[in-house]
């Protein structure tokens, strides 16, 4: 448990303060201004976040004379401003500074984002791989194993088998370990500013429940920095946000049309109006754990300095709408709960969650922030961390979202991810010169993890098939063991998922008896999403399978 003592509250009329001189040195000094029209060209890109946090700018006026724009006029008499004395200073509004920046370094700040991480590090982006050719080589070798060495491939896909249920079985049983919860006080003055990305595109129906969940954060609402990250084109959410009372701590971030059309591409982009030490990622239907920012300090306090990343739990709110979110919550459960927390615990790479994950913004940014083109960007980067020397904690917080609950929209959602999880394992093998880095048993453990689990989604119809063949008799017998062995794992796990939420014992529901009865025949559904993932990275590796939330409840509201 946190809890934050409540001292002598920051002063929040800095703000109107500066905004009431700069008003005066205009109306009665007739201080020279710029604003959104004025002909200018601002300078110095690299500087964008510099310039943002302290809120100036250099720019060039229609002479090609350089020239400084200022919002807060307290950093005339800061030391850094010496050096530019001896230019023209020009005021700018608080309500103009923001669009200023954003439409003067737009050109610059979408290559930026775009391609960060091959532009400030050597880690190979999703974008540098030719998948037609990958996945050619795959099919070459898998049938042409299947056609000359059937007992080999057999044998071999009951090792992978094996090995990917152990790894699983073990990470389990290390995740059933309780965390001891601690209460630590936090004072307020020295809570830092916390900034929280909320990529936006057609959440029409989700912006207000997002904008509520945040306002309910246990958390100083005047060292917030929340960045609502729409796409330019999204007339639909930007009418929805018109509508809305907007609280001064959200900044309404457009990003212009480009390629790729991904969230990792427009999470880079806000990344250049970041004001945090520490930062968030939510989805618009989230309903984080209201302590969840408290909880984050907390652990990054008591930490050591190498942990770079938090990862919250996630689960869904509507997992009792029908048999297909039953379904996922426990594989959700299952996920976050144990398998998570399990690599955490054991020191191996952490694949974070596409929302709910908190960062130290430098470290952030300097293992290349999110790879614009991995539509899992999430499992890219946890992996990245750990290449680069850093480790992720699980902390006992749980986000609630909103479970896919047609079968069509869970299919195109779980085609995304595994095709992610094929760009992320294929990125991994062509960064194994850094592979000293990692050792054996972290490597092993990624291509189980990522490689394997993706593996056997696509490999499940070719066993059934494979069985009728005639084969050597240990085989039938090994398929045999293995597939009793996975049996009684999967229906361990969720006999223990159901029993820690109270749901298996009394079954609160016929959907909880049914769930668990065909938990296993669940994962036939991630058999055909593969095929989907595996047509799509050929044809569109970069495309991002949106997810509908929210118009159903909008509708029936």
């Amino acid at each position: 448990m946190v809890k934050y003592l409540i001292a002598n509250p920051v002063d929040k009329c800095a703000l109107t303060v500066n905004d009431s001189i700069i008003e005066t040195l205009i109306s009665k000094y007739n201080v020279p201004t710029i604003d959104i029209e004025s002909s200018i060209r601002a300078v110095k890109f690299e500087k964008i976040n510099h310039y943002y946090k302290n809120r100036y700018f250099l720019f060039l006026d229609l002479n090609n004379n350089l020239c400084i724009a200022v919002n807060d006029v307290f950093i005339l008499k800061q030391e850094f401003f010496n050096e530019f004395k001896n230019y023209p200073v020009f005021l700018v509004k608080t309500t103009d500074f923001s669009k200023i920046l954003e439409q003067q370094f737009a050109e610059e700040n979408i290559f930026n984002a775009a391609n960060y991480l091959t532009n400030h590090t050597n880690y190979f982006s999703a974008k540098s791989l030719n998948y037609s050719k990958s996945i050619l080589g795959f099919f070459i070798m898998f049938f042409s194993s299947i056609i000359f060495f059937i007992d080999a491939f057999n044998l071999f896909n009951n090792i992978f088998y094996f090995l990917q249920n152990m790894l699983k079985a073990i990470l389990f049983n290390k995740g059933m370990i309780k965390n001891v919860a601690e209460e630590v006080n936090l004072d307020i003055d020295e809570l830092p500013i916390y900034s929280i990305l909320v990529p936006l595109y057609k959440e029409e129906y989700k912006v207000k429940s997002i904008l509520d969940a945040i306002k309910l954060l246990n958390y100083p609402k005047d060292k917030l920095d929340v960045k609502f990250i729409i796409e330019a084109d999204d007339k639909l959410t930007m009418r929805a946000l018109c509508i809305l009372d907007i609280p001064d701590y959200v900044h309404i971030i457009k990003v212009p049309y480009s390629f790729p059309r991904t969230k990792p591409k427009a999470l880079n982009y806000a990344m250049s109006f970041v004001l945090g030490k520490y930062l968030t990622v939510y989805d618009a239907e989230d309903e984080p754990d209201p302590d969840q920012l408290l909880k984050s300090i907390s652990a990054f306090r008591a930490l050591p300095e190498y942990y770079a990343c938090l990862q919250a739990k996630l689960n869904f709110y509507n997992a009792s709408e029908n048999l297909l979110t039953r379904l996922f919550s426990i594989e959700y459960s299952v996920w976050f709960e144990y398998l998570l927390k399990g690599l955490s615990i054991l020191d191996l790479p952490v694949t974070l969650g596409g929302t709910s994950n908190h960062f130290k913004v430098d470290i952030l940014r300097n293992v290349g922030l999110w790879d614009a083109y991995n539509v899992t960007e999430d499992a890219d980067l946890g992996l990245r961390l750990y290449l680069s020397g850093y480790k992720v904690h699980m902390i006992d917080s749980i986000t609630m979202e909103e479970a896919p609950a047609q079968l069509g929209s869970w299919i195109y959602q779980r085609s995304r991810w595994i095709k992610g999880f094929i760009q992320t394992i294929f990125v991994f093998i062509k960064t194994k010169k850094d592979y000293s880095k990692f050792g054996l048993m972290k490597i092993f453990a990624v291509y189980i993890f990522v490689g394997l689990s993706t593996y056997s989604f696509f490999f499940l119809p070719w066993l059934l098939l494979i069985l009728f063949f005639k084969l050597n008799s240990a085989i039938y017998y090994l398929w045999f063991i293995n597939s009793f062995f996975s049996y009684i794992y999967m229906y361990t796990i969720a006999y223990i998922v159901l029993s820690a939420q109270k749901s298996l014992v009394i079954f609160k529901s016929k959907i909880d008896f049914i769930a668990f009865t065909i938990w296993p025949l669940y994962f036939i559904l991630h058999t055909i999403a593969s095929y989907r993932a595996v047509y799509e990275i050929i044809i569109s590796p970069f495309k991002w399978n949106k997810t509908t939330h929210g118009a159903k409840d909008y509708e029936d509201a």
